[in-house]
């Protein structure tokens, strides 16, 4: 059934609507999971918003781990014929 919009008091926020597209959206948005979880959540536990922002926070946390980073490239190694010049160059210097 569609949220009335004339009712916005207290009542009409301590709920999220599964039918309006805009209140799904905005929840999922602010709890960083899809629309489709939200809606899940709401046929799990109602659609309280205290019980919805329990919810939502415990399924953030069980979201797998993201994949580590691949380790950058090793830097080449510099040819011994230029090693041994700078380390020449920096006793001449000393």
């Amino acid at each position: 059934m569609a949220d009335n919009k004339k009712k916005t008091g207290a009542s009409d926020r301590r709920t999220v609507a599964k039918g309006e597209k805009y209140e799904v959206a905005y929840f999922a948005r602010k709890h960083g999971i899809t629309a489709q979880q939200t809606r899940d959540l709401i046929d799990k536990v109602g659609n309280d918003r205290e019980k919805l922002n329990k919810a939502a926070e415990k399924l953030k946390g069980k979201k797998p781990a993201k994949k580590a980073k691949k380790p950058a490239a090793k830097k080449a190694k510099k040819p011994a014929a230029k090693k041994a010049k700078k380390s020449a160059a920096k006793k001449a210097r000393k």
